[in-house]
């Protein structure tokens, strides 16, 4: 009975791991950008900014704009880092 060569299937495992990073960090971009944008809409849903093209010249509602995008980013790196995680 013949069986198949095992070469090409270990030539490609080494590649796995790339791959696998690769899309984990386009997870985490596409996370951050629909996260930020899906906040964005909902602060000017709730009229905190103010429009487009003018400053936003309260200290408060720029600190809420900051840290609302730092746990845009935050929420972002934990799903890069969930869909790079290695399964054993």
């Amino acid at each position: 009975m013949m069986h198949p060569p095992v070469a090409p299937a270990t030539a490609i495992l080494p590649a796995l791991p790339r791959l696998r990073s690769v899309l984990a960090a386009l997870a985490g971009f596409l996370a951050v950008l629909a996260i930020a944008l899906l906040a964005d809409q909902t602060l000017r849903a709730l009229g905190l900014p103010p429009p487009a093209a003018q400053p936003m010249p309260e200290l408060g509602r720029q600190a809420l704009a900051a840290w609302l995008r730092a746990g845009c980013l935050l929420l972002a790196g934990l799903v890069a880092r969930t869909a790079g995680a290695r399964r054993a």
